[in-house]
């Protein structure tokens, strides 16, 4: 089975990294920049074109770019309309890949990727989609190649899922940017924040993440809410006031539904 590569970001060069180790037959690699497309290319040895009407035949089209340019990435391209098209999107319907293939379906790592660290695949979740019952056959021991973790997801599904990983993820990452630039900005190290880390990651883990809540906006504690905010400016106010009202508000409906 031939596999070709549409794209040359953070999600395909992981997924072209795990495929080879695997074994698959990477036909090749498409960027709109042929230098990131021979840079991808080259990690696996594989040919690599910037020309989309020279993307060779292929069984399955991978097509990971950004969410808002999969359409306008494939018009023109030469892709087999009996090979399996699919891409990558969490939040994009799988119905955006019809006017260019007759099979096409989702694999949607939930993931968050970097070209310079590693993951472990295993413990990647995917959901995938088909468009039907013989493309998801197909599509299931071929996604079985990147995890063990594989599930089906219609496209609603997966934007929530999207959606709950954005705020698992992206904004949880920048709560740790704006601590890491308060700590750096008074001479202090962010790795003492590790350990906090952990424990809540292991509570939420164990426990539902609204019966593991603690700190100020928990308690009400309204002085020392007053004083943080008060040691802010900006967004970084507005968020904290924000984030404590949200804390305090979903205790408070937790609370009322157990009482009830």
């Amino acid at each position: 089975m031939k596999i070709f590569i549409i794209g040359s970001g953070n999600v395909a060069t992981h997924i072209a990294l795990r495929l080879k180790s695997a074994g698959a037959c990477i036909a090749g690699i498409y960027s709109k920049t042929l230098e990131n497309a021979k840079t991808l290319a080259d990690r696996i040895n594989v040919p690599y074109t910037n020309d989309k009407t020279q993307i060779p035949n292929a069984d399955i089209y991978i097509c990971s770019v950004k969410d808002d340019y999969i359409a306008e990435t494939l018009t023109g391209a030469s892709i087999n309309k009996n090979a399996i098209l699919v891409h990558t999107a969490g939040s994009v319907d799988m119905d955006v890949l019809a006017p260019f293939s007759d099979n096409i379906g989702v694999i949607y790592p939930m993931q968050t990727f970097s070209k310079a660290k590693m993951v472990n695949w295993n413990k990647i979740p995917l959901y995938i989609e088909a468009n039907t019952d013989t493309n998801l056959s197909k599509l299931m021991p071929f996604a079985k190649n990147l995890s063990t973790n594989v599930n089906i997801a219609t496209s609603e599904q997966r934007k929530t899922l999207h959606l709950a990983a954005v705020f698992t993820c992206n904004f949880t990452n920048e709560l740790y940017a704006i601590a890491y630039r308060l700590l750096k900005e008074n001479g202090l190290d962010f790795e003492s924040m590790f350990p906090l880390m952990e424990e809540t990651l292991e509570k939420a883990k164990q426990m539902p993440p609204v019966q593991a809540q603690t700190g100020p906006a928990a308690r009400n504690d309204k002085k020392i809410m007053q004083m943080h905010s008060n040691m802010l400016s900006g967004t970084d106010k507005e968020i904290y006031e924000l984030l404590s009202k949200a804390i305090f508000n979903e205790l408070t409906v937790d609370s009322g539904q157990l009482n009830n």
